[in-house]
């Protein structure tokens, strides 16, 4: 569904076709669809439909910044000022993710001005505008969320991290809404120097997944460690992992109770999948991509994921059960895009989105993709 960045350059821009120069044949037909501008800067970080005509991509450009789709093209939609009418210097929404045309949940971050202290971000859709929720924070701490999942209205979860007194050393975050709070449950936080949260997933309220990883003491220690929690319905348990080096996992998609994904990096071998069979994380097989940054699975023979490959150029890649294949997503203009979210339009198309650069001015601007 989201997460992490990957960076695209190359080709030319044709009636909205992104047209490939060169790279793995074409899977799939990649084609831009209109977003809005929101000044000089700005990109989407991630992005939920609830059909092919209804959907939603959050981000930011400073602040936080909510776009829907119509069925024709990406437009703003009000939402909360993040930045407290200035007493905050920056803002940015992390994740989206919709049950209903009612119901929406959006998480991220805040800043503040004065001694840039950060606190967790919470929105909430419901079918006619978007409100600010409560967060509990501690006084004194640190407070991120990066990521969401929704069953509905009152009951959602959303992951990140959290650390006290300006320390480096992060905790993992789980917090979870009721419909009328947000409250942390406890979570293990196996890294001894620090713990990233990055994706939550799950097919039900009391089958969750949360990915991420973690890095140990000492400090001149650089090998972090792949990292899963799994919640039950009443605890939050740390789930073994393969790792191939130094390992990132970037995001978790759930399909079934036996059968769930995360993706990531590693630096012994680049695209790093493991596989969730009921039993064990397991490592399958990767695309051949460099690394891999968002997944998105409809089921065990339909997954989707980007990332990019070896010469730093992105990519899509599909699961059909026996295979990868490939899809190039190039930039026009000699541009940079981002792409950062990955998610269904519908049963057989899918969005990407993410943040385009001008190679001249070094403006970024907010970039859709239809996939099919």
């Amino acid at each position: 569904m989201r997460r992490t960045f990957l960076k695209v350059t190359g080709s030319a821009l044709v009636a909205g076709l992104i047209v490939a120069s060169g790279g793995p044949a074409w899977a799939a037909t990649v084609t831009q669809v209109p977003a809005a501008s929101a000044g000089a800067i700005g990109g989407f970080a991630g992005v939920d439909s609830v059909s092919a005509t209804d959907g939603w991509a959050v981000g930011g450009n400073g602040n936080g910044v909510v776009q829907r789709f119509n069925g024709t093209r990406w437009s703003i939609v009000a939402s909360p000022d993040l930045l407290n009418g200035g007493a905050n210097n920056w803002a940015y929404l992390t994740e989206v993710d919709a049950t209903s045309a009612a119901n929406a949940f959006a998480v991220g971050q805040s800043t503040a001005a004065s001694g840039g202290e950060k606190s967790a971000v919470a929105l909430r859709w419901n079918g006619s505008a978007w409100s600010r929720q409560a967060v509990p924070k501690p006084a004194g701490t640190d407070t991120e969320l990066t990521a969401v999942k929704a069953f509905s209205a009152s009951d959602a979860w959303a992951v990140g991290q959290t650390a006290s007194g300006g320390s480096t050393f992060r905790k993992t975050l789980a917090m979870h809404y009721n419909g009328a709070t947000w409250a942390a449950t406890p979570t293990t936080s196996p890294g001894t120097r620090t713990n990233f949260v990055t994706a939550v997933d799950g097919i039900a309220t009391n089958d969750m997944w949360m990915a991420g990883y973690s890095l140990n003491l000492p400090y001149g220690n650089r090998i972090r460690q792949s990292m899963v929690q799994h919640w039950n319905g009443s605890a939050w348990t740390q789930v073994a992992t393969p790792n191939n080096g130094s390992t990132y996992l970037y995001d978790v998609a759930a399909v079934s109770a036996t059968d769930a994904w995360a993706v990531g990096f590693a630096s012994t071998g680049g695209a790093f999948v493991i596989r969730w069979n009921g039993s064990a994380w397991n490592t399958v097989a990767a695309p051949p991509l460099a690394s891999l940054n968002s997944v998105a699975a409809r089921s065990g023979n339909d997954v989707w994921v980007a990332g990019s490959d070896a010469a730093g150029a992105p990519a899509l890649a599909n699961w059909n059960g026996a295979s990868w294949s490939v899809t190039p997503v190039p930039a026009g203009g000699g541009a940079t895009v981002t792409l950062s979210g990955v998610a269904f339009a519908s049963s057989t198309t899918e969005w990407a989105v993410g943040a385009r650069q001008d190679a001249t001015t070094g403006q970024s601007s907010f970039i859709a993709f239809r996939v099919a």
